[in-house]
């Protein structure tokens, strides 16, 4: 009988054994999942803390730009916007385009009423155009039937100053 106990402890002894060895690997398998899930969460933690850091970053550098915004919107509260100073510019542009024709076109009648001054039956008497046989004094030109308050006071320039196309040298 001793040996169907001793055999019964014997197994019973061989199933305790069984069993801490299963407990045991249980135990060092829970050790290890514990140990990668402390590291899982220490990663969680930094990437929290990077976050949060970031995050007060980026919070302090929109502080900053709408700052900025507010400082610009109101440095440019009393500017006038641009397509307002085009149209005015266009019509200046405009203003003075004209402005200039107008005094070109002055200049050139100018131009050519003394121009025609220099031809024959002009009114003027000059004395190199024995044509008008007129007598000339001293080498100015009188306009016939004026008085000499009445001629504009234009730079002389001699006929031979006048270029091929009709316009003065100078």
């Amino acid at each position: 009988m001793m040996s169907n106990i001793e055999e019964e402890i014997q197994k019973a002894q061989e199933e305790r054994d069984e069993e801490r060895r299963k407990h045991f690997q249980l135990l060092d398998q829970l050790e290890a999942e514990k140990v990668e899930e402390n590291s899982k969460l220490q990663l969680a933690l930094t990437a929290r803390d990077a976050a949060l850091s970031e995050s007060q970053m980026v919070g302090r550098e929109i502080g900053k730009l709408q700052q900025q915004l507010k400082s610009t919107n109101a440095a440019l509260e009393d500017q006038v916007p641009w397509n307002d100073i085009q149209l005015v510019l266009d019509q200046a542009h405009g203003d003075l385009v004209s402005t200039t024709t107008r005094f070109w076109n002055t200049v050139d009648a100018l131009q050519n009423k003394r121009l025609a001054s220099y031809l024959p039956g002009s009114g003027f008497i000059h004395a190199d155009w024995p044509e008008q046989g007129g007598v000339a004094t001293q080498g100015h030109d009188f306009p016939l039937g004026f008085s000499e308050s009445n001629v504009p006071l234009l730079d002389q320039q001699e006929p031979s100053a006048i270029k091929q196309n009709g316009s003065l040298e100078g």
